[in-house]
């Protein structure tokens, strides 16, 4: 290939590469500016009125009226789902934290009560949340959970590998703590309830390399007795 040919080439690749990053460019102004027209549409202007936090609301607060503000916000940077009123967010319980500064929106109020399916051989039981019961109103659906009944400073486990199916209602208020519903095999029920009703009941979470084997370890451990020291020496020394 002569040297006049392979400049024509790569002014033509030059060309090429220009017009590519041209129309490129085109495409991202045009996505941005339709973005941003579907935003003033749906706020009604370039700036839009929003609720935003005045300090991190944890997943399970209820939001105050003190918690949030109404700020003018650029449609254009409004995050999907905005909430644009307090009386839409006042009473509220927040389900996904949302930090200070933030705009607070649908997904911070998202339904948590949707129950997983009961796996085999288990039955759902609502336990009600107290102080006492040892879990946050913000634990998750999925979770996996101990049962302990505690009465006079002693522990009994009932049962083990409980899953959490329901978390407690969004929809706020004063309601009270609410409940947790947990799938609990069919034996442990009637012990389940019983110390749920007289306050004993006690949900641990255990970490994930805590196995049914190491829990059933500890089980067989404490019901073996303690051994005795052995006397064959002092017997031997004695003969």
């Amino acid at each position: 290939m002569s040297r006049r040919t392979r400049l024509a080439v790569s002014i033509a690749c030059a060309v090429l590469a220009i017009v590519s990053c041209l129309a490129y460019a085109n495409h991202v102004r045009d996505e941005a500016e339709r973005a941003n027209a579907q935003a003033m549409e749906r706020y009604g202007g370039e700036v839009a009125t929003l609720v935003v936090a005045q300090r991190t609301i944890e997943a399970g607060e209820v939001v105050a009226t003190g918690d949030v503000q109404e700020r003018d916000w650029l449609s254009s940077l409004a995050p999907t789902g905005a909430l644009v009123s307090l009386d839409g967010v006042v009473g509220r319980e927040v389900t996904v934290p949302v930090a200070e500064g933030s705009p607070l929106t649908e997904l911070n109020f998202r339904d948590a009560t949707q129950m997983a399916e009961v796996p085999s051989g288990h039955t759902a039981v609502a336990v009600p949340i107290t102080e006492r019961l040892g879990i946050s109103r913000a634990i998750a659906v999925g979770s996996r959970v101990s049962m302990y009944r505690s009465v006079e400073g002693a522990a009994e486990l009932i049962g083990s590998d409980a899953l959490v199916l329901a978390a407690p209602t969004s929809s706020g208020g004063d309601l009270g703590r609410g409940s947790v519903t947990i799938a609990v095999l069919a034996e442990d029920v009637p012990a389940v309830l019983a110390a749920s009703t007289s306050g004993d009941l006690r949900l641990v979470v255990p970490a994930s390399d805590v196995t049914e084997e190491s829990r059933d370890k500890v089980r067989r451990n404490k019901d073996v007795p303690p051994v005795e020291p052995s006397n064959d020496k002092n017997e031997t020394e004695g003969a």
